[in-house]
């Protein structure tokens, strides 16, 4: 996973490698590259990601495991049913 991600990140900011301890923001990255990886992660990894996640982390690392822990996460439903009052 931690190549992966690190692949992504490496893409879309345009730089050779990146490594474990690297920030995204320290090499470059903005909002609109940042909404670019978290749609590119989602879609590898079937995950419920948003672009706080990317933000809250300090590094690829901590990013990865916050990736991990939504995989492991129930997915929650896109759209909740709610009856109406009344029926079955």
């Amino acid at each position: 996973m931690l190549a992966t991600i690190a692949a992504v990140w490496a893409e879309e900011l345009g730089v050779d490698r990146v490594g474990p301890e690297d920030g995204f923001f320290e090499l470059g990255g903005h909002s609109l590259t940042a909404l670019r990886v978290v749609y590119r992660v989602r879609d590898e990894f079937s995950v419920d990601l948003s672009l706080r996640d990317l933000m809250a982390s300090a590094t690829l690392a901590e990013f990865v495991e916050t990736v991990a822990a939504a995989r492991e996460a129930p997915s929650r439903p896109a759209v909740a049913l709610i009856g109406r009052r009344g029926t079955r």
